[in-house]
């Protein structure tokens, strides 16, 4: 689902502006350009992180088994690896056909050495900051062990307190680097949210937080909804008065210090409950969903080319743009994980992936 949710999340960035994507499609039309723009600004908030989470709380077991050493070269394999073949394989085309790039007076063969550094690891920055939090967390534990400890409820005031702290983080970034900015091809602002929601899968994982507590879930899941309301209602007022939008990225604008509370909120509590969610009500699968979870990671890998093949095949249809945003982000699934399944069936490859 969150795989899926990152395909469709790029398409929709085309097709509304919102973020920054490879391409700026034709706009579509009112009122869906409300509706998918206001649903890619909130959501935007908490998704990576989100991805960030269930990636920490499969970490302390992964590490524990493994041993350090181990544990270090299968997370190099599994996530640089891919990285660099995204870098060598997919970047240069995908870079090449960007319309940033629609300056380059030279051909396709002069570009690629120009593009290789500094690198476009494109969507696979994610890998590189896992494996870095991964090696953190490693040489902590090397450091200080984690002690065995009984199933325990997270303090609600200590969550308060977490999300606190990522608003206080964030707002000084997103002062000097606003949300969307990329510093390094990487939006920086959101770094202390990644980092909190790794955090937060590995407390999961090593307190027994999940499934939540009844009573603790339903504060929670409350909390969740009244920060997805409380962003709801600040762009939607932001945009009722014309404020100039750009407010709430950063700056230093008090503007965007209510979005670095929003979104702290939202870190916490939203990713914890929906992983709470998906962990009592959608905790089983058949063959084909058992197929799609496998397939998933190869799919993440590939979606970008992808979608970038897609996008430049519906410029030769001249279809609405709302058939066009559609088609690609229909296709851009189920094609992206049609070749994450076939790369589970290769060979070498399969080990990776």
């Amino acid at each position: 689902m969150l795989v899926s949710g990152v395909i469709v999340a790029h398409t929709t960035m085309a097709w509304t502006h919102v973020g920054n994507w490879v391409f700026e499609e034709p706009l579509v039309r009112e009122p869906l350009l409300s509706v998918l723009t206001l649903v890619t600004a909130i959501v935007s908030l908490f998704g990576m992180p989100l991805f960030f989470l269930v990636a920490g709380y499969f970490t302390p077991k992964s590490l524990s088994r493994k041993g350090f050493g181990r544990f270090v070269g299968d997370r190099a394999v599994r996530l640089l690896v891919p990285m660099l073949a995204y870098v060598l394989l997919l970047s240069a085309p995908i870079e090449f056909v960007d319309p940033e790039n629609a300056g380059w007076t030279g051909g396709f063969r002069e570009f690629v050495p120009h593009v290789l550094w500094p690198p476009a690891p494109g969507p696979t920055w994610f890998l590189g900051v896992l494996f870095v939090f991964s090696v953190g967390y490693g040489v902590l534990r090397a450091a200080v062990p984690a002690r065995a400890e009984p199933r325990s409820v997270p303090g609600f005031g200590r969550l308060v307190l977490l999300a606190v702290v990522v608003a206080v983080a964030a707002f000084p970034i997103m002062t000097v680097a606003p949300l969307g900015q990329e510093v390094w091809r990487l939006a920086v602002a959101q770094s202390p949210a990644w980092l909190a929601g790794f955090a937060l899968g590995v407390a999961a994982r090593e307190r027994g937080w999940l499934p939540l507590e009844p009573s603790l879930g339903r504060r929670i899941r409350w909390t969740a909804w009244s920060a997805l309301a409380a962003g709801v209602g600040v762009f939607v007022l932001a945009t009722a008065t014309g404020m100039d939008l750009r407010l709430l990225l950063g700056g230093g604008s008090w503007q965007s210090a209510v979005i670095a509370v929003i979104e702290g909120l939202l870190v916490v509590f939203a990713s914890l409950w929906v992983v709470d969610l998906f962990g009592r009500r959608f905790d089983a699968h058949g063959p084909r969903g058992r197929a799609l979870s496998r397939a998933a990671y190869g799919a993440f890998l590939v979606h970008q080319g992808v979608l970038v093949a897609l996008v430049l095949a519906s410029h030769r249809l001249g279809w609405p743009p709302e058939v066009s945003y559609a088609a690609v982000t229909a296709l851009g699934v189920a094609v992206s994980f049609v070749l994450g399944h076939l790369l589970t069936r290769v060979p070498g490859i399969r080990k990776v992936v």
